[in-house]
């Protein structure tokens, strides 16, 4: 590693001063662990003056709190006669006195965790700014509008040498606030972890890009970085894409977002965008992975329109509210298009779009606004049955419900919903606690062959908290087929070898699936209704040797338009059967 000059050595020596002053509490207790976006929020961390929209703040203070960082009692006042004039539920706004320097609370706000004891507490990692770096492309071409800062050293000194005036240490100051008002621990995690830079599952697994380490190289080699990370935030599995911008800050919440432990929806562009091959590589890369139920990824892809030169749309940039999406919008083509592929993505939740002037490609609604979550919240968690499932005389499904409020579980609300997609009623079966900590089980009687069935589950607890799984339950439900063809159980080590990827989703004319298999044998790709019923079969004999795609225009056996609704596009090869689901639109 070449020698640095001493100025910078200076730099990182002061910088390391500074940040070594912040006051902290005792480390956590282990084993930690940082809450997913989707886990029940009490409500939204926002800075006055607002970087956002009026209409985003009456919805964030609709139905959960809203937090909003003042500095002073004039600025309070302030935002109070706005808000009021605005129409937002003052009764849920809670005012936390504080400086800020700027409105990102993403990205310098707390990290979210629960420690070994279950006690929720405040990550706080160091703030010093937002470094401008190269991404991928690095050749001649075009590149984006904006003008981008100095590298990475040349901030730090900056701020370091303007630490005393108005800068990046009144954010980096912000969680001690938030703490104190919380009358939660703060936990001082001795690295850099930029909000708007990590996305979690809840279950140990993050993603970030290379950026991340870069930004920490100074202080931390990559071991370093990573044994820190797990001791302060329970990550245990941290994966780093190359940075995908052409020249940027590199945030990969501009570029995906995780929308459950299985699912991620990445951005598109066109081909002739300048980073089109970055992301189209982030996403390759996705598709070699297995999430934490061994199963691949669902990759969703979201088209983003320009809406100034090669800048596009950052509609990954959203918020997960509850049982809310938030999504910012900038008044171009593919504005509705990315609404619906969220609805498609994530049945049952209210999907909302914000258009705004300021939003940009690399800063838009998740970066300016933070989760505050419920300390006390009922979580559920499960393993939902793979799509497609042989028959059996039963299929077991194993729960873990945690009340974080330890007032316990309302025995007869823990519940396993079942019934036959398109009836109306449902077949309640109790969750039985087995002997493991927090874990439940039931079960879901045998069906016969192309049977489809759907299913939820759901729990209470004696502090007046309901909760369901999936969330958006019982509009959104998890699915699965019955189907005699598949006679043993599925080898997910196999099935994370092959890929089926499905673009545009939802879609209303024609559907692409993309088939990246390692073998060289006959394969069936045939799409099935809701009700399990074989629609029509797209591909039948032994594919390229190159990854390949097979459309579908939406029409069955005999060309007619089949009804818009849910379909299963099913591909069985002699190790495997793969599903992926897809919204057919009017």
């Amino acid at each position: 590693m070449p020698t640095r000059p001493n100025a910078i050595r200076l730099t990182i020596f002061l910088l390391l001063m500074v940040l070594s002053t912040r006051g902290s509490d005792a480390d956590p207790i282990q084993p930690v662990r940082k809450i997913a976006e989707w886990e029940p929020a009490a409500g939204t961390l926002i800075r006055w003056p607002l970087g956002i929209p009026s209409d985003l703040v009456v919805e964030l203070a609709e139905g959960d709190s809203l937090y909003v960082l003042v500095e002073t009692q004039s600025q309070e006042n302030s935002a109070r006669n706005a808000f009021s004039s605005w129409g937002v539920n003052t009764d849920h706004v809670r005012y936390i006195r504080t400086n800020t320097y700027s409105h990102w609370t993403r990205d310098w706000g707390p990290q979210d965790v629960f420690d070994g004891d279950g006690v929720w507490g405040i990550g706080d990692p160091w703030f010093t700014g937002y470094p401008w770096v190269p991404g991928c492309f690095a050749g001649p071409g075009p590149t984006h509008s904006v003008i981008s800062g100095g590298a990475a050293m040349a901030i730090a000194a900056e701020n370091v040498a303007r630490m005393g005036t108005r800068g990046w240490e009144e954010d980096d100051a912000v969680n001690d606030a938030v703490a104190t008002d919380f009358g939660a621990p703060l936990h001082a995690l001795p690295a850099f972890c930029t909000g708007g830079n990590i996305m979690v599952d809840g279950h140990g697994t993050a993603f970030s890009t290379r950026q991340m380490l870069a930004e920490n190289a100074p202080y931390h080699n990559e071991p370093e970085f990573r044994d820190v990370m797990e001791a302060w935030l329970g990550i245990t599995d941290y994966h780093f894409f190359e940075n995908p911008e052409t020249h940027g800050i590199q945030h990969i919440d501009c570029y995906a977002k995780l929308l459950d432990e299985e699912t991620v929806i990445v951005k598109e562009v066109t081909p002739g965008n300048p980073e089109y091959d970055c992301i189209e590589d982030m996403v390759d890369e996705f598709a070699t992975l297995t999430n934490v139920y061994g199963r691949p990824y669902t990759i969703i892809r979201v088209y983003c329109a320009a809406y100034s030169g090669w800048d596009v749309a950052a509609y990954t940039n959203s918020l997960i509210l509850n049982n809310k999406v938030l999504v910012p919008l900038f008044g171009v083509s593919s504005d509705q298009p990315a609404l619906d592929s969220y609805r498609a993505a994530m049945p049952g939740y209210e999907v909302i779009g914000f258009p705004y002037g300021s939003w940009y490609y690399y800063d838009a609604l998740h970066c300016r606004t933070m989760a505050i979550f419920d300390r006390h919240m009922l979580r559920i968690w499960h393993r939902r049955l793979d799509a497609v499932v042989p028959p059996a005389a039963e299929y077991p499904i194993t729960a873990m419900i945690d009340d974080r409020s330890e007032m316990g579980l309302v025995a007869e609300s823990l519940l396993l919903r079942w019934r036959f997609i398109g009836d109306e009623t449902w077949n309640d079966v109790p969750l039985v606690e087995t002997a493991a900590p927090d874990s439940f089980a039931a079960a879901i009687p045998g069906q016969t062959p192309g049977s489809a069935v759907e299913y939820y589950l759901s729990a209470s607890d004696y502090a007046g908290r309901t909760e369901t799984l999936p969330r958006s339950a019982p509009d959104g439900t998890y699915l699965f087929v019955v189907d005699d063809a598949v006679d043993t159980p599925i080898d997910i080590a196999m099935i994370a070898t092959g890929r089926l990827g499905l673009a545009p989703n939802p879609f209303r004319s024609e559907i692409g699936i993309r088939l990246d298999l390692p073998i060289s044998a006959p394969v069936t790709l045939s799409v099935y209704d809701a009700a399990g019923r074989c629609v029509r079969t797209l591909f039948e004999g032994v594919p390229a040797a190159r990854p390949g795609r097979v459309r579908w225009n939406g029409r069955d056996t005999d060309g007619e338009a089949c009804a818009p609704g849910v379909y299963f596009i099913m591909l069985r090869t002699p190790v495997e059967t793969r599903g992926g689901r897809c919204l057919l639109l009017k």
